[in-house]
């Protein structure tokens, strides 16, 4: 029994023993796990101050940029004339840009912050400005984990459009048809009150001294009215440019030739005279009506009958080469003397062949000569509708110029007369027009293809012929 006892004595000895050794092992593990603990969260710290630097100096090189291309963009406005406007404009964007950057960072504790020379340039008519930073932050609790500090950096690029100097050449189409009213109501109102010659007349009937004239010019709606009164809004809008001279307007009117209503003039100071010249300050303005067909020339120079709108057709081969040569100048658009080129294309898009021939002479004439003092006595060789060609287009966009093209289709052209020529002409005219909208769309540069049947469409599109043209000249320079 005592042998028993004994080793049952021992065995309680060994448990408490055991006990008292389990209890010392866990402190040292308690131990050593409070160090990885109070690291990471030591780590933690340095962490969130190292997130919140960065936060506040990426706020700080998009306020840089941005300072840079506002001061770059307003010195090159505010100093158009100035021969070194460019040059002088980035580098007072990349001296603001750092400026800015200094003022928004701060003084960060612990961060040691490094800033690149920003940069500002300018690559056509666009302006970018690029500010890259360096940061280091010593870290408190991380050196225990042999991480002293903690490197960061950013690059923050900003861009903006300049101002591009646009030219505008408004072809403006005034063969007769462009005298056709608006509306279907507009033709049965001039019809029946215009009995001319060859009976009711309501299509291209409008020469000075018929019927047709007096009733409609002024009291009847007409496309060329309608074509006037977009241009005179057009006007309107280029008055504002971001920089002096920014847009020049020159005004183009063409029946068998290109002729000039006002040249190419600087919007800023010459808006006065382009208003005057399209009639802008008129309740109802006729300058484009006024140049319809007449059966002769006008805008032409030196009695000559070859010079002018001409008369009878319309030679869009003749005068889209013409407004190749009057184009001033086929620049990007980056300075006045370089201005980017946009012809306005405004038309019905019905080419027609005729002319006249003196019986004399057998010369051809744009206008009737027999008009004119001095030259011989001529007749017209008859109509010969067909579709523009658009390589005569072509020609024109591969020298550098953009052509938008307004069409305005014909309205059904009702006969309110039983004179079997007028019932002809007026069928041809309904089964031939369908097909012009075809050509005219190869004939514009893509995209820029617009059709208004209404006159609010008209002053419509010519406004957003306008927009899309500042639009791209920013976008491809």
């Amino acid at each position: 029994m005592l042998r028993l006892l004994t080793r049952a004595s021992r065995l309680g000895s060994r448990a408490n023993d055991f006990g008292r050794d389990q209890g010392g092992a866990i402190n040292v593990l308690l131990t050593l796990a409070i160090v990885p603990i109070v690291g990471l969260s030591g780590l933690g710290i340095d962490y969130g101050m190292a997130v919140a630097g960065k936060t506040r100096l990426d706020r700080a090189a998009d306020a840089a940029a941005m300072a840079g291309i506002v001061t770059a963009k307003t010195y090159i406005a505010d100093h158009a004339g100035q021969s070194n406007v460019v040059d002088a404009a980035l580098s007072a964007g990349r001296s603001q840009a750092s400026r800015a950057f200094t003022v928004n960072a701060g003084s960060i504790p612990l961060t040691e912050v490094s800033l690149s020379p920003p940069t500002v340039e300018r690559n056509g008519q666009s302006l970018t400005s690029t500010v890259t930073y360096t940061a280091t932050v010593r870290n408190t609790f991380g050196r225990l984990f042999l991480s002293p500090s903690t490197t960061f950096s950013n690059t923050v690029t900003a861009s903006a459009d300049i101002a591009s100097y646009l030219d505008f050449y408004l072809m403006v189409d005034v063969s007769g048809s462009m005298g056709l009213p608006t509306s279907d109501d507009g033709q049965k109102d001039l019809a029946s009150k215009s009995v001319e010659d060859e009976g009711n007349c309501q299509f291209a009937c409008h020469f000075p001294g018929k019927v047709g004239w007096n009733l409609a010019a002024g009291k009847i709606p007409l496309r060329s009215d309608a074509v006037n009164n977009a241009v005179c809004e057009l006007l309107k809008r280029a008055s504002t440019p971001v920089v002096p001279n920014q847009y020049r307007i020159g005004l183009y009117p063409f029946i068998n030739r290109l002729a000039t209503l006002a040249s190419l003039s600087d919007t800023t100071t010459s808006l006065a005279a382009l208003k005057t010249a399209a009639q802008c300050d008129k309740s109802w303005p006729l300058a484009f009506t006024n140049l319809l067909d007449t059966g002769t020339t006008q805008l032409f120079t030196n009695n000559d009958p070859t010079t002018g709108t001409g008369s009878g057709g319309t030679h869009f081969e003749i005068a889209l080469p013409q407004m190749k040569s009057t184009i001033r100048t086929y620049g990007n658009g980056s300075t006045v003397a370089n201005a980017k080129p946009f012809v306005f294309l405004i038309t019905d898009g019905m080419q027609n062949g005729q002319s006249y021939s003196a019986w004399t002479d057998g010369k051809t004439y744009s206008g009737n000569p027999s008009k004119f003092r001095g030259y011989p006595d001529a007749w017209w060789n008859g109509s010969q509708p067909a579709q523009i060609d658009p390589t005569k287009c072509t020609e024109l966009k591969n020298a550098g110029a953009t052509i938008s093209v307004l069409y305005i289709p014909y309205n059904f052209v009702k006969s309110y007369t039983n004179h079997s020529y007028i019932v002809w002409e007026n069928n041809r005219v309904n089964g031939f027009s369908p097909t012009l909208s075809d050509p005219l769309r190869k004939c514009a540069t893509d995209g820029f293809f617009y059709t208004a049947n209404t006159p609010a469409d008209i002053t419509a599109s010519l406004g957003a012929m306008f927009d899309q043209a500042l639009r791209v000249a920013r976008i491809t320079n």
